[in-house]
């Protein structure tokens, strides 16, 4: 049994919740995943799946045994990492999440990472706030551009580098679509509030903030429309009578599509801080080593403000 590619099969199962996705994940087929997950389970003598007509979660004890692998599987690359950047650059791979307000942020970095490290291979994912704590934690991810006015942060354990503060702004659709969007005259949240709105479902971070702002100046907020995906939420005003409010990253992206007109929302002027968190510092890889470093570079620094506002 190949302890670390079996503690991979089980990371694997764990976050697809299906044995054939996860088989399929790791490029093998579901009898070598199932094989080698019991295989591990007759070396602890102790149930790590709960098994029926399909996956129904782990044990308490493969709560665990998961626990120890993602340490373990993370302590591997590290070292993979160590013994690879002694040889010439660094080099391994990156696992960037990023809250989906920051995704323009965090395919920045990370095309500015390879560039600057071509051995380093990062991959960015879009993961809510509450995921990213958890990954984390758990070292699932190797960093993450989130909210860090919510992040459960242990100074002696996790660290977070700011970024930048998150602005918001009015989307509206112009009758004529075919124009180019148009920068206009800043508008406070209370007019905003007239706006027909298509909003961020309740659960997600951003939402949250956008009703605390609304609540702010008296008002509760009921959206006409919802999606969890910023992505509909401009294709639905750009095709639609709707308005909807982003944050300054996406805003500076839907000034390239037509027939919008794109607002600061002012009273209050609200800005939310984005930073870069981490976990703690003895655990970090080579690869995260030179991602701190970019993050906190006065240069990179520097340059935010031009994508994160339009």
């Amino acid at each position: 049994m190949n302890l670390i590619d079996t503690f991979r099969y089980l990371v694997s199962l764990e976050q697809h919740k299906h044995f054939s996705r996860a088989a399929q994940a790791c490029h093998i087929t579901q009898p070598a995943l199932s094989n080698a997950i019991k295989a591990l389970e007759d070396e602890l003598g102790t149930k790590i799946v709960n098994r029926g007509r399909n996956f129904e979660g782990l044990t308490d004890e493969g709560k665990r045994v998961l626990a120890s692998a993602h340490q373990i599987l993370h302590e591997t690359e590290s070292l993979k990492q160590d013994i690879s950047s002694r040889k010439g650059k660094p080099s391994g791979n990156l696992i960037i999440g990023s809250v989906p307000s920051a995704l323009p942020l965090a395919s920045r970095f990370a095309v500015v990472l390879q560039k600057n490290f071509s051995g380093i291979t990062p991959t960015v994912r879009s993961m809510a706030s509450q995921e990213i704590d958890l990954s984390i934690e758990n070292l699932t991810v190797d960093m993450a551009f989130g909210y860090t006015d919510r992040f459960e942060l242990n100074a002696s354990e996790s660290s977070v580098t700011p970024q930048y503060s998150e602005k918001y702004y009015l989307i509206r659709s112009n009758v004529n679509k075919l124009a180019k969007s148009q920068i206009t005259q800043e508008v406070d949240w209370y007019e905003a509030a007239k706006e027909p709105l298509c909003l961020l479902t309740a659960e997600m971070h951003n939402r949250v903030l956008v009703n605390d702002f609304f609540r702010a100046v008296g008002i509760t907020i009921r959206p006409c429309m919802q999606t969890d995906s910023i992505f509909t939420l401009l294709l639905s005003v750009q095709n639609s009578g709707l308005s909807t409010i982003l944050p300054g990253s996406i805003a500076s992206i839907a000034k390239n599509f037509d027939g919008l007109f794109i607002s600061h929302l002012i009273n209050p002027k609200a800005q939310t801080p984005i930073g870069l968190l981490m976990p703690p510092s003895r655990h970090l890889t080579i690869a995260q080593q030179k991602a701190l470093e970019l993050a906190k570079d006065s240069a990179w620094l520097s340059q935010i403000s031009s994508f994160t506002n339009p």
